[in-house]
């Protein structure tokens, strides 16, 4: 088509088609048009509205914390100042402290009590000036926090006062701790347990208090505070531990002296007394103790050199004395072995250390097997086990003569010999015999052959230089049955 014919066609208001791309290709350029103006708009929106939430948080938060604002452990978001102010004292007012005690035990002290209330320092304010007004809306996400704790006062007097009115602060209805100690009880010793008791340093005591009220705290245990006083020594304290064992083996002891038919029995009960210790752990025996224990048992059961009761042939009883037989015990060596054996605690029979024993406990430490010389009836019988083996008369010593009497006494035979010669100290005699039984220094029991009769009074006027004369053939048996050791007693 001409352009004449176009401009023709334009004129009559007859357009003439556009292609259909054409038509398709404007309407989106169009469509884009709009929508950017929309989302400039709704931008712009955007912007005036989030302008306006900050300026408007900006002005709310002017005077106010902002979100997640924490002063001494409360929510303060969106409060005041004043707000704050006025929550802190009521916490403040209504503050009470808890003062645990032992035995669960516990008191109170109240705010009213001491007069505890909010004293104003300017804290909050300062809190609330340090906030950046600018950066309220990061704090929507986090969080801060503040803490004071100049904030409260209190009357020192009152607080004192009320300290030394509490009842655990009454002495008079404390226990005192008491040391651990050992005792002996049932046998043994024992350490005794420790008394805690709940009697308080009173100065610490009100020192942790204080410090207590002073950091608002609401609870404060005396225990954990260590405001008790305690024992200096505990049970299981190893001095005390260590000492216990040391005195328990001591004590452990348990000695049953045999004395023939007779025991003595020493046991912890009475070596206890014996026993001290200090506090350093130092157990000593005391040896003055354990010399005066041989010492008793030497005075009862020693018999050398003292008289004994002796029943004669006759049935009589009668005290001899002079001799050295007998038991006689070794006092510094039975010490001696006592201190070990007690220090070891030796348990079981034991048999004293004898300087000197008897051949028997039994008839008067002579036995069944014994020579019986009764000088005062010139007569001497051997009995062996028992039985009467010889029974003679014979001749003691010159009674007239004073060097020359046989004296009375228990002995032992020292030995026999056969033949013998007996001779005077100075030689003034010199007599030959077969049967020789010395038992008291130059004193024995020998034949006379020389001799025609026995017995009777001839030892009044006639008898020997001291020894007991006996007719041959009971010299014969009677050294035929005795034997180095065996008791030979005389007696008037």
């Amino acid at each position: 088509m001409s352009t004449k014919d176009d401009r023709n066609q334009l004129l009559s208001g007859n357009e003439r088609k556009r292609p259909r791309k054409e038509r398709e290709k404007e309407q989106k350029k169009s469509a884009k048009s709009v929508l950017g103006r929309v989302l400039i708009v709704i931008l712009v929106v955007c912007l005036v509205i989030i302008l306006g939430f900050y300026i408007a948080g900006a002005v709310y938060f002017k005077d106010r914390f902002f979100m997640n604002t924490q002063i001494n452990g409360f929510d303060a978001s969106e409060m005041t100042v004043e707000e704050v102010e006025r929550r802190v004292a009521a916490k403040i007012a209504s503050y009470t402290l808890e003062i645990e005690e032992r035995d669960g035990k516990s008191e109170t002290i109240t705010a009213e009590d001491i007069d505890y209330h909010y004293v104003s320092q300017g804290e909050v304010q300062a809190f609330k000036n340090s906030q950046k007004l600018l950066a309220w809306p990061i704090y929507i996400w986090e969080g801060i926090s503040y803490t004071f704790d100049s904030s409260a006062q209190y009357d020192e007097a009152k607080l004192a006062e009320v300290i030394a009115g509490l009842e655990c602060m009454d002495d008079s209805k404390a226990v005192e701790p008491k040391d651990a100690y050992i005792d002996f009880m049932d046998g043994s010793y024992h350490v005794i347990p420790e008394v805690e008791g709940n009697l308080l340093d009173h100065d610490k005591t009100e020192r942790m208090i204080r410090e207590t009220v002073d950091f608002a705290n609401a609870r404060v245990s005396l225990e954990e505070k260590n405001c008790y006083k305690i024992p200096d020594k505990r049970q299981n304290d190893e001095v005390l531990v260590d000492t216990c064992k040391k005195l328990n083996v001591l004590v452990g002891t348990n000695i049953v002296y045999i004395f023939g038919s007779n025991n003595e029995v020493l046991n912890g009960e009475t070596i206890r007394d014996w026993v001290s210790y200090d506090e350093s752990g130092n157990v000593e025996l005391n040896q003055d103790a354990v010399y005066e224990y041989v010492y008793q048992l030497a005075q009862k059961y020693d018999t050398a050199d003292r008289a004994r009761n002796f029943i004669t042939h006759s049935g009589e009883t009668i005290s001899v004395e002079g001799g050295s037989y007998g038991w006689l015990i070794d006092q510094e060596a039975e010490v001696a072995e006592l201190t070990e054996c007690i220090q070891s605690g030796y348990q079981g029979d034991r048999y004293a250390v004898f300087a000197q024993t008897a051949v028997s406990w039994e008839n008067s430490d002579l036995g069944d097997s014994y020579v019986e010389i009764d000088l005062g009836a010139q007569h001497v019988w051997l009995y062996i086990n028992g039985e009467e083996i010889v029974s003679t008369d014979c001749v003691s010593g010159n009674m007239a003569k004073a060097d020359c009497i046989t004296p009375s006494g228990t002995y032992t035979l020292y030995y026999k010999e056969s033949p013998s010669v007996l001779k005077g100290e100075n030689n003034e005699y010199e007599s030959k015999v077969t049967y020789w039984m010395p038992f008291n220094g130059g004193i024995g029991l020998h034949d006379a052959s020389w001799r025609s009769s026995f017995g009777g009074n001839i030892y009044q006027t006639g008898g020997s230089h001291g020894c007991i004369n006996l007719p041959t053939d009971a010299a014969a048996r009677i050294y035929e049955n005795v034997y180095d050791g065996i008791p030979i007693i005389c007696y008037y």
